[in-house]
């Protein structure tokens, strides 16, 4: 147990300097019910690439049509991380969802809430055995996208824990080091 607590702080704080958490706003807007529309099996996903990085997600399992911005908030401290939305966003949202969508200028908020990524500093996912610990692996480094990724990043996880693929030396944990001004 000792081992795998020392590790595990031993791990933070050789990631600390590459992984930058931040404050990810969703929100969730009503629709009409019965009206099929603006449901997964209609409309596809959706994703405007300008100032900001905005994209939905039509019907999200009757959730609600999903609205984020994928641009990378602010950098936060974790545990101590606001979890309210902000009114500035709630707008923001808002606005792009009725601009998008006129015919459901009028729906209602139905959910929201403040979600957190861990981002490394190139934007790509770690996977990698840990320096001082060939039995322990650390994967991580794209959360707000780590579920959407879960199936093909599961499999080369599998892959290398199990030693039957390499992982991919982009996830390799040397390539954040090796960049490191310490």
């Amino acid at each position: 147990m000792f081992l795998h607590v020392s590790l595990a702080w031993e791990s933070l704080l050789l990631l600390a300097p590459h992984i930058t958490p931040t404050r990810q706003e969703v929100f969730f807007f009503g629709t009409a019910a019965g009206d099929l529309r603006f449901t997964e099996a209609q409309l596809p996903v959706w994703i405007d690439n300008g100032k900001h990085l905005f994209y939905g997600i039509p019907g999200n399992h009757w959730r609600g049509f999903k609205i984020a911005d994928d641009t990378r908030g602010p950098v936060i401290d974790p545990t101590t991380m606001e979890r309210q939305i902000s009114a500035e966003d709630w707008l923001l949202h808002a606005a792009i969802f009725r601009l998008r969508f006129p015919a459901l200028a009028d729906a209602p908020l139905a959910e929201s809430r403040v979600c957190q990524y861990e981002n490394s500093t190139d934007q790509n996912f770690i996977l990698d055995h840990h320096p001082e610990a060939e039995n322990v692996w650390i994967v991580g480094g794209g959360s707000g996208h780590g579920f959407k990724h879960g199936p093909a990043l599961g499999e080369i996880v599998s892959d290398a824990v199990l030693g039957l693929k390499p992982p991919p030396r982009e996830l390799s944990l040397g390539r954040l080091l090796k960049k490191s001004p310490i």
